[in-house]
């Protein structure tokens, strides 16, 4: 054969594995590489390129990516060796990267090959750029980069939907979603596109491919708990097992005939040469050696039976595995919760009574006790958040809000609270917002403050008497989206570089003999909540000349007038006037809270009522008139949820705040819902300022269900 039809020979092997068969595939192949020695180098080198690559996508088809790895790398010595053929260089290249990606979950070494290409190779035609942005989009979910792999899988989608000779990847850019949504707990969005590459699964009769999927799809529902709909897919998982079996028995078959031709030829050739003893002998080794191939892949399907069965054994193992996972799930998240309320219950006495002594007692001693009480109390509970704060993101609890906010507006008020403080240690804070930043952006503003506010606090621990700047700064507008750098730099003792590969680990400080630190949490939570927003946090620094931490984020700009609705109704809001005239059903049956919360609200001069319990709660509203109600969650007899749903049933009308210790995601989720009976609520301890906003907001009926 000529080396033009040696190289058709190898493209249709390609185009046509599943209808040839991957046993029928590597023979080919095989057979191509030893003929490819009679041309040039050059050719030669082509061919056996091209050939070595080909055997790599077949072994890696069948999950065998060590062997996969071995051939592509052989390919890629070859290629090597060749002048031009940039798109064999490129297709290695992207193969070498998805083994490293799907096989060995290397997802930095992958990353290292795509941009490896992306840097050498400038103009790549559309379907190998949209197979890099693929593969690219797939490392971006493995490093939790999820807003750039949702960017890349939105473009793969368009345009691999274009036309019918691109339904791989279009599968897999499918299966990609669905493991995107997955990670997000948007689990619908997560069904649907798993349905959706099934579908072109069965359709194009991919048996391997829809295994894959039907088990993705199977631990998703098992997860939530639809155990029917699981058990169903289950089955499909089975069914497309044993048609890839019936596949592999086939090749076997098919291989046995092809060797029953080759023996009968052999055989006529061996009477048409019987004078030659050497041709005798020759034939004769043949004939063994193709019988060695015969047992070989008789052995092979016997294995892949076996394996099989043990693999059916392996995922009714791994489901109750994942049962025993889920249970322990539950039960970290009841303990969370647990710990968060016990904890914060008796610091709420704390911190609320040593703020009430504070206004009651003057004299310069005692008031000075008191000061420090309370600072000792604040920074135990700034301590107690942090662990459940790091508790939380380990679990999974964390995820991002989508509301409208002012960022202006946000980094005005983070730089007013904090001037005491950095004025305390002599410190000056400015403040640099870039005036092409748009105001009226749609995050969790939230989590974004959490991200300064730690930040902000750990530059003013290390600097004294000298400058922290919060820079708003480079912002780049695309369509609807702006990214913005911020940058929280300070001019104080700085980090030595050895220690900044480390601060941003668990418990980790920069210097270990520092006791005044505090317990190192606080930039491990940063770097969680940058990443949470798609960022990445870094740092400059050097002993004596300060620090700076900065990082990019990109927003979605508001682009309707809600933003500038809720500014007006804001400065609408009237204050409360005769307050003496409300009156405050508090629900709690901690006695010292009962105490904070009614002398609290005796500071404004709010009339109040104690209920020990919910069912003394339903009793009381049923008698009498209450303007607001403070209602506690965790109560003997009737808590707070149960308690809320009876009153609604007989005072829509009368505002109930939840006043909680407890701020696990399942809570707040039950207080948020609207079925839930709360226009509001509250988590314990609070600042008095939030506490009566809250307070006359719902008095007010500005808010009309939790927010």
């Amino acid at each position: 054969m000529s080396f033009a039809e040696l190289e058709c020979r190898i493209i249709h092997t390609e185009e046509h594995l599943n209808s040839i068969g991957r046993a029928n595939s590597v023979m080919l192949i095989e057979n191509i590489i030893d003929i490819s020695t009679k041309f040039n180098t050059q050719q030669e080198y082509y061919l056996k390129g091209y050939s070595y690559n080909l055997l790599g996508k077949i072994h890696f088809l069948n999950k065998e990516y060590k062997k996969a790895l071995k051939e592509y790398k052989i390919a890629e010595l070859f290629i090597k060796e060749l002048e031009g053929d940039s798109e064999l260089i490129i297709d290695v290249n992207n193969n070498i990267a998805l083994v490293y990606l799907e096989g060995f979950n290397k997802p930095a070494r992958a990353l290292k090959r795509i941009k490896h290409i992306h840097e050498n190779y400038k103009n790549l035609n559309n379907d190998y750029k949209h197979s890099l942005e693929l593969n690219l989009a797939n490392i971006y979910l493995k490093t939790r980069n999820y807003r750039k792999a949702y960017r890349l899988l939105k473009k793969c989608q368009k345009y691999f939907s274009q036309d019918t000779e691109h339904i791989t990847e279009l599968l897999l850019t499918y299966l990609s979603f669905g493991e995107y949504y997955k990670i997000h707990n948007n689990y619908n969005s997560a069904i649907r596109h798993f349905e959706k590459a099934a579908s072109i699964a069965e359709k194009n009769k991919m048996s391997r491919e829809a295994m894959n999927i039907y088990k993705k799809y199977e631990e998703l529902l098992v997860k939530l708990g639809r155990q029917d709909r699981a058990y169903a897919i289950l089955k499909k998982y089975t069914k497309h097992h044993e048609t890839a079996l019936e596949t592999e028995k086939l090749e076997t078959n098919q291989f046995k005939e092809k060797l029953v031709v080759s023996n009968k030829n052999n055989s006529i050739q061996t009477q048409k040469a019987k004078q030659s003893q050497t041709v005798s002998i020759f034939t004769l080794s043949l004939l063994i050696l193709c019988l060695i191939l015969f047992c070989f892949f008789i052995y092979n399907h016997r294995k892949t039976k076996v394996l099989g069965e043990s693999l059916a054994i392996r995922n009714k193992e791994l489901k109750i595995s994942k049962e025993k996972s889920d249970r322990l799930a539950a039960v970290k998240t009841k303990f969370i919760s647990t710990v968060s309320h016990e904890l914060r219950t008796p610091l709420y006495g704390v911190v609320g009574l040593s703020s009430i002594l504070m206004e009651r007692i003057k004299d310069e001693e005692n008031h000075k006790f008191i000061k420090l009480m309370k600072f000792s109390a604040d920074h135990l509970l700034n301590l107690i958040n942090d662990v459940l704060q790091v508790t939380k993101m380990e679990s999974y609890e964390i995820s991002l809000d989508k509301s409208i906010y002012n960022i202006k507006s946000l980094a005005d008020d983070i730089r007013n609270s904090f001037e005491y403080q950095a004025d305390k240690n002599g410190n000056t804070l400015h403040l640099n917002f870039d005036p092409n930043i748009p105001h009226s952006l749609i995050g969790d503003s939230v989590r974004l403050s959490q991200i300064f506010i730690n930040l902000i606090s750990n530059a003013n621990k290390f600097t004294r008497n000298g400058n922290i700047w919060l820079n708003f700064v480079n912002p780049i507008v695309t369509d609807n989206q702006v990214e913005i750098t911020f940058e929280i730099k300070d001019d104080g003792r700085g980090i030595p570089l050895d220690k900044q590969g480390i601060i941003f680990d668990k418990f980790s400080q920069a210097n270990s003999k520092d006791h005044t630190t505090g317990t190192g949490l606080g930039l491990h939570i940063v770097k969680n909540l940058v990443n949470l927003h798609g960022g990445d946090i870094k740092i400059k620094s050097s002993p004596g000349k300060g620090s700076t931490f900065y990082f990019t984020i990109s927003f979605e700009i508001d682009t309707t007038s809600q933003e500038k609705n809720q500014t007006n109704n804001l400065k609408r809001y009237i204050k409360l006037k005769n307050i003496e005239d409300y009156n405050i059903l508090i629900v709690e049956d901690n006695k010292i809270n009962q105490i904070v919360t009614q002398n609290v609200l005796k500071t404004k001069g709010f009339n109040s009522e104690i209920a020990d319990d919910g069912l003394i709660a339903i009793e009381m509203v049923k008698e009498n008139r209450y303007d607001l109600i403070l209602m506690d969650l965790n109560m003997p007899n009737m808590g707070g949820m149960e308690s809320t749903k009876v009153i609604r049933e007989f005072n829509p009308d009368v505002p109930i705040v939840a006043l909680t210790a407890s701020d696990t995601q399942d809570t707040v989720e039950a207080i948020l819902n609207p079925d839930s009976g709360f226009n509001d609520f509250l988590r314990k301890p609070y600042k008095n300022e939030e506490f009566f906003r809250k307070i006359e907001t719902n008095i007010n009926g500005k808010i009309s269900k939790a927010s």
